[in-house]
């Protein structure tokens, strides 16, 4: 057309007021203003909209000349029917890419010569001439481009529908909200529901095309629109822009130097050749992060695909882009390991959409060697962004796509399998894993392979042998195969910490996690930092140093966050709970612990989701609430029935407390089972921290019907929780001890002894739980009452002034000979087996040959069983053994007692469940 307004007009652009003001804005003070976009993204249409919004406001006449419907002549407004008149004027000039040079010499020229004319140009680069002022048109975002469907659909006679809503906005995110693309897509409303549309997005270019017939031909499909800018481009850009779609969400200027040189695109090329891309609207830009992104909408890189598989090339590239990020991940592997991890994890998560990109071809027919390198080298990301099962399954799926053949490759991938699998809990898969790692490793000679294979053997051992496992740990931090600083080296001393902690020397556990916590300092390793100083507040919390356990937490709890640690964050917060539960501040525990359960299930890390749930059960139980707690140990325990016995052992335990808490005679006789059963389950750990709260609680729930066999468990508890150096338990112990010398009368013994315990709580700035109260109260007013004020006082001022050690060796004055143990708990494993098989009715015979021992053995271990256990016959033990479980299931255990078959299976690891009818754990 000639002059006027377009007689071709669509109607109001939707969801574009921000953008028709923000256009008002530039030309009330700017002359030249070109409105650039992606092709589809609706330049046109607000130019359009623009024109006919703002017609009043050009007095001096409005003319539009649309660019590609004749020869874009443009020797000035002479050559137009009118002339501007009076006051301020509207030239709108369309898609003038195709002849961007003659307009740059053109507009000038138009608006030297009349002072009150505007110029608005639609075009998918600047005209870079002076006095241009650039708005550049971006997609619309997913609620606007809903809105835009919905009206487009409703046109069609498909209105929308609230069951439709989520459809439609996937279909809006997969097209980028480009609004060409989403209008052709509600035109297929026709035909198809927003859920068929949305499924049918795989290819677009050939669903989305049919739109109006009174459209431009350039807009009746994506295909024309983004092929009328791509037919404008110079060789060499299209060559660049065709290998860009190997691409998944986004790139660097790296990235792109390191994947598309070559082949007729020169390195030093590359910038300049993006930059035009850019410049063309065809690449989108995004300046906001600390380093440039770009990336291809969805729509522009399904054509560029179509163009890099019609060239030829796209094996080619996908196997350079398949290489160089395999090697980005194994730099960054490296690098995070040695030093600040941050910028590393940074990068990865960055390219993580291309590496799961390359992990998907290789899986599907690529080379599997590229994928389980980039898989292997993606470990430690894995873990600290909370997807060790998303990993573990890549592993598998390449393991299984065969092509690993032989060496380091497959080793390195074995490992990360075994790795994985702890995060998840998936120990007996660890293990197997980790063996034929090892093996791999020393048929290749790899020491440093074979070290990292073993300490994560050890590391497994630490769940039942800690002690032996500390004897290999000890060696493997000894040999330091990696280089000084590296994670690997500071591995085993995490481990080490571990075990020995698990082994009962919280001296040892220290001594370990400080030289890692030294070697993370002097070589600004974060992740061999974080993971010694959450170690090392563990130790802290033990010891009752609680100042020191929370400074530790706090660096911890940086470092997490500098890196976006999930993992670390969860069990930062677990501790931070745990000290402020220590110290009385319930609330702000409270709060830390919910944080901290609900970012371990995102972790997706069962043994992390188990300890975080305990640390929250037991502050549950501090505070009197017996319901919650039950529910939450619950989960423990039937985690730990998934993972490891120590989990198991901790939910019962804790579900033993909260049943005895709830109150009345049968809540007692269900709550010792589950003790029993905790004690049990704590003798397959050999973890002695553990066993303490085990026998604690075992003494908890005697107290009232079996005042020996409490006194026996308490005492117990106090010796080896003061010769662990737990002084939180030392203190919770000797006020068990002072009050069950409160109930045999002995009140002297029990105001020392609450004197004792009173002293170490206050040194410790140790809080007394108020749920313990009550009880507390009503034993030391007894004792008050018994001896008098006065005595009372003194006697109380004697025990307050002896030592840790001095208070345990008066504890145990006066308890005489220490007798056999008495129930389950005190069955030893193998005692536990032949009790097990002997109550589902097997003969002497039978279960020595299942067990491997003689008839002659099975009747000794049998008549210890029924020492133990107070029983005379086999027909007792099937009695007892069904009432245990009736118990079991009446109080909702996870642990639901069942005779599938006793002993009918082997057990690799020679343990066996504890009424639970199954051998294994």
């Amino acid at each position: 057309m000639d002059g006027g307004l377009p007689r071709r007009w669509s109607g109001d652009p939707v969801g574009r007021d921000v953008e028709l003001a923000g256009l008002r804005d530039l030309l009330g003070s700017a002359r030249l203003v070109t409105l650039t976009g992606a092709p589809g993204v609706g330049k046109t249409r607000l130019a359009h909209a623009y024109a006919h919004t703002w017609a009043g406001a050009h007095p001096g006449g409005i003319w539009f000349r649309d660019l590609t419907a004749g020869s874009g002549d443009l020797t000035g407004l002479d050559a137009l029917a009118v002339v501007p008149g009076e006051g301020p004027a509207l030239l709108v000039l369309d898609t003038c890419e195709h002849v961007a040079d003659r307009c740059a010499v053109t507009v000038p020229e138009l608006l030297g010569t009349h002072p009150g004319l505007r110029v608005l140009a639609t075009s998918r680069e600047p005209l870079s001439v002076p006095g241009e002022v650039t708005y550049r048109l971006a997609p619309l975002d997913v609620v606007r481009s809903a809105r835009l469907f919905a009206e487009r659909a409703a046109a069609q006679g498909r209105p929308a529908s609230p069951e439709t809503a989520e459809a439609v906005q996937e279909i809006c995110r997969r097209l980028d909200g480009l609004p060409l693309a989403v209008e052709l897509a509600a035109a297929r409303s026709i035909m198809l529901s927003p859920a068929q549309i949305a499924e049918r997005l795989d290819d677009p270019l050939r669903l989305l095309a049919g739109g109006s017939r009174t459209a431009h031909p350039r807009h009746r499909s994506l295909e024309a629109a983004i092929g009328w800018s791509h037919e404008m481009l110079p060789g060499r850009e299209r060559l660049l822009l065709r290998r860009l779609a190997v691409f998944e969400d986004g790139f660097v200027i790296d990235d792109v130097e390191g994947v598309c040189a070559g082949a007729g695109i020169r390195p030093d090329a590359v910038v300049d050749l993006l930059a035009r891309l850019v410049s063309r609207s065809l690449v989108e830009c995004d300046t906001t992060g600390t380093v440039t992104r770009y990336r291809l909408l969805r729509v522009v890189r399904a054509y560029a695909g179509q163009e890099l598989r019609a060239g030829g090339e796209a094996e080619t590239v996908r196997a350079r882009h398949a290489e160089y990020y395999a090697a980005l991940a194994e730099r960054a592997a490296e690098a995070l390991t040695t030093g600040a991890a941050t910028p590393h994890l940074e990068r990865v998560e960055a390219a993580y959409a291309n590496m799961r990109a390359v992990l998907r071809w290789c899986v599907s027919g690529g080379p599997a060697t590229v994928g389980a390198r980039l898989a292997s080298a993606l470990e430690t990301y894995w873990i600290v962004r909370g997807r060790p099962r998303e990993g573990r399954g890549w592993l598998a799926s390449l393991v299984s796509a065969g092509g690993l053949g032989h060496g380091e490759v497959p080793a390195a991938a074995a490992l990360s399998t075994a790795v994985l699998s702890c995060a998840l809990g998936e120990y007996a898969d660890a293990a197997d894993a980790c063996r034929r790692a090892l093996a791999m490793f020393r048929e290749l000679g790899d020491e440093a392979g074979q070290t990292r294979a073993l300490a994560v053997l050890a590391g497994l051992r630490t769940m039942s042998e800690p002690a032996s496992a500390s004897r290999t740990l000890t060696e493997l931090a000894a040999r330091g195969r990696a280089p000084a600083g590296h994670a690997w080296n500071c591995a085993p001393l995490v481990l080490l910490g571990h075990a020995r902690v698990a082994a009962g020397d919280l001296a040892g556990a220290r001594a370990a996690l400080e030289r890692c916590v030294d070697i993370g300092r002097r070589h600004g390793s974060e992740l061999s930092l974080e993971m010694g100083l959450l170690a090392i507040a563990q130790v802290a919390v033990y010891q009752g140093a609680y100042a020191e356990a929370e400074n530790a937490l706090g660096q911890s709890l940086a470092a997490a966050e500098r890196m976006g640690d999930v993992w670390g964050r969860a069990a930062v917060l677990r501790g931070l709970g745990e000290v402020a539960s220590c110290r009385g501040r319930y609330g702000q525990a409270g709060e830390r612990l919910a944080e901290a359960v609900e970012i371990a299930r995102s972790a997706g890390s069962p043994p992390l989701l188990g300890d975080c749930l305990d640390t929250l059960g037991r502050m549950l139980l501090d505070i009197g609430e017996y319901e919650a707690a039950r529910e939450v140990f619950s989960e423990v325990a039937e985690v730990g029935e998934r993972t490891a016995a120590r989990l198991a052992a901790m939910g019962l335990a804790g579900l033993g407390a909260a049943i005895l808490g709830s109150g009345g005679a049968p809540a007692a006789s269900a709550a010792l089972t589950f003790a029993e059963e905790a004690m049990a389950r704590a003798r397959e750990t050999d973890d002695r921290p553990l066993s303490w709260r085990c026998l604690f609680t075992l003494g908890r729930v005697t107290r009232c019907a079996d005042p020996a066999r409490a006194a026996s468990a308490h005492h117990s508890a106090l010796r080896a929780g003061a010769a662990m150096g737990l002084r939180a338990q030392t203190a919770d112990s000797l006020e068990a001890m002072a009050g069950l010398a409160a109930g045999h009368h002995r009140h002297e013994h029990a105001a020392r002894l609450f004197g004792a315990a009173q002293s170490l709580r206050d040194r410790l700035g140790l809080s007394r739980p108020p749920a313990a109260a009550p009880q507390h109260e009503a034993d030391l007013a007894g004792v008050r009452a018994a001896l008098g004020a006065d005595a009372f006082a003194a006697t109380w001022a004697e025990g307050a002034g002896l030592d840790v050690g001095q208070a345990v060796v008066y504890a145990g004055r006066g308890r005489g000979p220490r007798g056999q143990g008495v129930g389950w708990a005190a069955l030893t494993r193998a005692e536990r087996q032949v009790a097990l098989l002997a109550s589902g009715g097997l003969t002497n015979r039978e279960i020595g040959a299942k067990l491997f021992v003689s008839p002659r053995t099975v009747q000794a271990q049998l008549s210890s069983v029924f020492a133990k256990l107070g029983l005379s016959s086999r027909r007792d033990l099937a009695r007892e053994y069904d009432s245990r479980a009736r118990s079991l299931r009446e109080q909702d255990s996870p642990l639901l007692a069942q005779r599938d078959d006793p002993g009918g299976a082997e057990d690799p690891e020679g343990r066996v469940a504890y009424l639970t009818g199954r051998l294994g754990g």
